[in-house]
C-alpha cells in the first residue's frame, strides 16, 4: 500500500493578501479549503494511508486536519495521521519522519491544485524502477520586458513581452523507500537537495510528463485563477460533499 503525504507545514504562512489572516492550506477555492481538496484528490485515487505535515506555530491547520480531515477519511475507512513540525523541516524534510506502510511515498503540497492522474504517476514510477519520480508539465511565462535579438552589435529583432513555455515541477513527487532513507531526520531539507544527491549518486530520477489542470496558489490573483480553473473542471476537482453548482 502506498503512503501519501500532504505537505502543509512549510506552507503554513498566511496568504499573501492584504488583511488576510488565513493560512494558505486553509484558503477556500469554491468554498473548499486547498488542504481538503488535496485530501479529496488522494482519497479519490484510492489512497488510504495519508499523513499530513502541519506546523505547530499554526495550530488551526492541525485542528482542521483532526476534525474535518478526520471525518472525511473515517467515512472512507482510511487512515489519517498528523505529523506536527515543531521546527521547519523544509519542503521534503517531513518525509524522513514518516513510518512507511508500503514501498513508496507520494507527496503533494497543500498550496497546489491539480487534476493529475495520481495512479498513472505511481504506475510510471514503478515501471521506470526509479528512486524518485517528479510530475512535470509545461508552463507559460510572459516576460515583462521587450526581448531584443542582437547580431554583431546590431539589433535584428524585437519582441514585446514574449511568452515562453518551460518544463517545471508540478509539486507532486513519488519517493521510493530508498529516497526517503537518504533524508536526514530533524533537519530542514528541500526537494532540490534530494534530487541533486540522487543524481550525484547515479540514481534514476524519472519525470512524469502530464497536461492536467494545475495551479500554485500563493496570492489573491492566483486564488481567482484557481476559482476559474476549478469552475472549468468541476468533475476533475470534485470533493466529497461539495455543493454542486
Amino acid at each position: 500500500m502506498t503512503t501519501a503525504m500532504i505537505m502543509a507545514g512549510g506552507h503554513g504562512e498566511r496568504m499573501r493578501v492584504t488583511g488576510s489572516s488565513t493560512p494558505k492550506p486553509l484558503v477556500p477555492v469554491h468554498g473548499v479549503p486547498l488542504l481538503e481538496r488535496n485530501l479529496c484528490a488522494l482519497l479519490k485515487a484510492g489512497l488510504r494511508d495519508i499523513v499530513v505535515a502541519v506546523p505547530s506555530h499554526t495550530p488551526e491547520i492541525g485542528r482542521f486536519v483532526q476534525t474535518r480531515g478526520q471525518a472525511i477519511t473515517d467515512a472512507l475507512d482510511a487512515r489519517l495521521r498528523v505529523l506536527e513540525e515543531t521546527q521547519p523541516l523544509g519542503n521534503i524534510g517531513p518525509a524522513a519522519e514518516v513510518e512507511l506502510e508500503g514501498a513508496d511515498l507520494l507527496v503533494v503540497y497543500a498550496d497546489n491544485l491539480t487534476a493529475l492522474d495520481l495512479n498513472a504517476l505511481l504506475l510510471h514510477h514503478r515501471r521506470a524502477d526509479a528512486t524518485l519520480t517528479c510530475a512535470v508539465h509545461l508552463e507559460s511565462f510572459r516576460t515583462p520586458f521587450g526581448e531584443v535579438q542582437v547580431r554583431d552589435g546590431v539589433i535584428v529583432g524585437y519582441v514585446e513581452k514574449p511568452e515562453r513555455r518551460i518544463l517545471i515541477a508540478s509539486g507532486v513527487v513519488v519517493l521510493s523507500a530508498s529516497a526517503v532513507a537518504r533524508l536526514p531526520r530533524g533537519r530542514a531539507v528541500e526537494i532540490r537537495w534530494l534530487v541533486d544527491r540522487l543524481l550525484e549518486e547515479g540514481e534514476k530520477v524519472a519525470a512524469f510528463l502530464h497536461d492536467a489542470p494545475w495551479i500554485d496558489v500563493n496570492d489573491a490573483a492566483s486564488v481567482a485563477r484557481a476559482e476559474r480553473l476549478v469552475g472549468e473542471h468541476r468533475e476533475a476537482f470534485a470533493c466529497r460533499g461539495e455543493p454542486r453548482a
